[in-house]
């Protein structure tokens, strides 16, 4: 098999399956083919005969345990396809686990994040050359107060991915956001200050979404992040993160924390408007519940 390999488009790698002095899994590059340095950024003598984890230390930070779901992959299945982004290659690839024997398997890995960008990249691109002659190009997607995609455009991504899961199975689920009390808070501190909250608010959601994730504002105090490719139980770790980072934002204001309530909501097949209703109706259950309240 390795004498065809330079032949190949994708990356192609022979693994060894190895357990560190906890019992963890690890894996350990065995051959490569030169596609695999274009998919890692790693060279083929950094990668080969080195363990995944040492080559790769941003993985111990990653939702993901990936040496653990290789080699579970290569164990309970003759053909594993997996199709995910992948935070230590910045990308989003496809896998193919196969040819199990002896603690050696196989993988070959496709680069996907062009293709991933494309439809999102083209709908954008279209909003703006509609509005090249007024000089709005900037102004036909984006929010110029926060620099968050606008309402429109959010709407439209939606579609996107409603399209997505349609024609692919692409799971995806919807994060809206709201400051708790954010009326009361700019009549007492003023506007000028409300709106550095708005763009820092802006700016925490922005950092925490991922490549192939989108964040707008939805409304005068609301945001929403759509998070594709992901299920419910992963995007709940993403969003205890943004909470999280939120709770620790101080404004130097008389000891004044921000607070805010959010929903969660996997699309599960809806009309666009009950989906949308369904995230409405959620976000307005965890606001009577009290300041802070994030349900899913």
């Amino acid at each position: 098999m390795r004498e065809f390999a330079e032949y190949m488009s994708d990356a192609f790698v022979q693994c060894r399956m190895v357990r560190d002095e906890r019992g963890k899994f690890d894996v350990v590059v065995i051959f490569a083919n030169k596609n695999l340095e274009y998919i890692t950024n790693k060279t083929l003598e950094e990668l080969i005969d080195n363990r995944m984890t040492e080559i790769f230390p941003a993985l111990s930070d990653s939702i993901f345990d990936w040496p653990k779901i290789l080699c579970e992959a290569a164990l309970t299945s003759d053909h594993t396809v997996i199709e995910q982004y992948v935070n230590a290659f910045e990308k989003f690839v496809k896998f193919n686990v196969f040819g199990y024997k002896d603690q050696v398997f196989y993988l070959t890995i496709q680069d996907l994040t062009d293709q991933r960008k494309t439809r999102r990249v083209i709908l954008e691109k279209d909003r703006q050359i509609k509005h090249l002659e007024s000089e709005l190009k900037s102004r036909a997607s984006v929010e110029p107060l926060t620099n968050l995609y606008n309402f429109q455009f959010i709407t439209d991504c939606i579609k996107q991915s409603i399209q997505s899961y349609q024609e692919e199975g692409m799971k995806f689920c919807v994060f809206l956001v709201d400051i708790d009390d954010f009326k009361e808070f700019n009549l007492k501190y003023g506007i000028e200050t409300g709106d550095r909250v708005l763009q820092d608010i802006a700016r925490i959601l922005s950092l925490s979404a991922r490549k192939i994730d989108v964040v707008g504002r939805y409304g005068n105090d609301k945001f929403v992040m759509i998070l594709n490719n992901i299920e419910i139980d992963i995007a709940k770790i993403i969003i205890e993160r943004i909470k999280m980072e939120i709770d620790r934002y101080d404004l130097n204001i008389d000891n004044k924390a921000i607070n805010t309530s959010g929903a969660l909501v996997e699309y599960r097949g809806e009309t666009l408007e009950e989906f949308v209703e369904k995230a409405e109706n959620l976000m307005r259950k965890a606001q009577c519940m009290g300041r802070g309240t994030i349900l899913s």
